[in-house]
């Protein structure tokens, strides 16, 4: 773990001196950018082969216990991007990452269709340029909340001996417990997807 971070601040360092790199020095910290890379990946990669490695003794001892435990470790460290080269430097902010990438479509698509407008609202530039694959009947059919057969004919689908979900359970316990809990499943997936919370009656 303590590996991983020097690596990343190494690669980080290196990236901030590249923000202000004068031409001689530029091509050596490119290159000292690329061995760190390879470096950082190299790590990861032992670390990724450490936790299966961890995962195989402890499934004998744990069962699937620690499968959560496993994925929030591993995954956590790609959760999304923080920091983004551009032609003007280094951009940090959410807001600034989020509006750079829209930009870059934005022109992409507009470049291609010499009679495009640029808009400032997403859905109508997305709605204008690209076109509809799914149809009005076919949108309302996929968007429409599953009855409680559909939703039993799902759980049903499920492996009974897979490992255990988030809530704890294996799919043999909800198999067999259908006929006490069913409802209550049904109306929890229903509430989710309406968006009204988890409030059971």
């Amino acid at each position: 773990m303590n590996e991983v971070v020097l690596k990343k601040n190494s690669l980080l360092s290196i990236q901030q001196s590249l923000e202000t790199a004068c031409p001689p020095v530029l091509e050596t910290l490119i290159c000292q950018e690329k061995f760190a890379k390879k470096e950082l990946d190299h790590t990861l990669h032992c670390q990724y082969l450490f936790w299966k490695e961890k995962t195989k003794m402890l499934s004998f001892k744990n069962g699937d216990r620690n499968n959560v435990f496993f994925h929030v470790v591993v995954k956590k460290n790609y959760s999304g991007i923080h920091r983004l080269r551009t032609d003007n430097g280094g951009i940090e902010d959410p807001k600034l990452i989020e509006d750079h990438i829209l930009d870059i479509y934005r022109n992409l698509y507009v470049d291609s269709n010499p009679n495009a407008q640029i808009t400032g609202n997403m859905e109508d530039f997305i709605g204008t340029y690209i076109p509809a694959m799914v149809s009005f009947e076919e949108n309302i059919m996929l968007i429409k909340c599953p009855g409680y057969l559909e939703i039993k004919n799902v759980v049903f689908n499920l492996n009974g001996n897979s490992a255990l979900g988030l809530d704890g359970f294996s799919g043999v316990f909800y198999h067999s417990c259908w006929e006490i809990i069913g409802t209550h499943v049904c109306k929890a997936f229903q509430q989710f997807l309406n968006k009204t919370g988890f409030f059971l009656g």
